[in-house]
C-alpha cells in the first residue's frame, strides 16, 4: 500500500469538517453516540482514496481512539469545559480559551497521525462499494453524516 499522507488527511478533514452541516453532525455523533470524529473522517478519507477497510481493523482503530481520548483528549476537553463554566468572566478567559482550542486541535492532529500509522499496517483493499462508514456507524448515522455534507450550515 502506498504511504498515506498525514498532511493530506489533515487538509481533507479540515475541509470536510467545514462542508455543509458536517461539523454539527460530527459533534452530535461524538457527544450523543460516542463515535470518534477522527475515525469517521479517516473512513471517509479512505473512501476518497478508494480503499476499503475491514470490520476487525475498525475495531483496532476504535481501541486506539478510545485510548487517546481517555489519555489526552477527554481530560483536555474537561479543562476547557471547566474553564468555561467557572471562569468565563475572567479577564483572560478568551485568551485561555483560544490557547486551549489550539492545543486541542494539535491533540486531534496527533490522534489522526496515530490512526494513519496504524492504518499503514493494515491490509486495505481496493474499494468496490462504499462501506467504510457503514462498518462503524449504523445506517441512519452514516446516511445522516453523508447528507450533512451537502446541507446548509445551521
Amino acid at each position: 500500500m502506498k504511504q498515506l499522507s498525514e498532511q493530506a488527511f489533515w487538509e481533507f478533514s479540515c475541509q470536510l469538517y467545514q462542508q455543509g452541516n458536517a461539523q454539527n453532525t460530527l459533534l452530535m455523533l461524538q457527544n450523543e453516540r460516542q463515535k470518534n470524529i477522527n475515525l469517521c473522517l479517516l473512513l471517509l478519507y479512505l473512501e476518497k482514496l478508494q480503499l476499503q477497510i475491514s470490520e476487525p481493523d475498525i475495531a483496532h482503530l476504535t481501541v486506539l481512539c478510545q485510548q487517546l481520548d481517555t489519555l489526552l483528549l477527554a481530560p483536555h476537553r474537561a479543562i476547557r469545559a471547566n474553564l468555561k463554566q467557572s471562569y468565563s468572566q475572567h479577564a483572560h478567559y478568551q485568551t485561555l480559551r483560544k490557547q486551549l482550542l489550539q492545543s486541542e486541535l494539535q491533540l486531534e492532529r496527533l490522534q489522526q497521525a496515530e490512526l494513519l500509522r496504524l492504518t499503514q499496517q493494515l491490509s486495505l483493499q481496493p474499494l468496490t462499494l462504499s462501506q467504510n462508514l457503514s462498518l462503524y456507524l449504523n445506517k441512519y448515522d452514516a446516511t445522516l453524516l453523508l447528507q450533512s455534507l451537502t446541507d446548509e450550515k445551521s
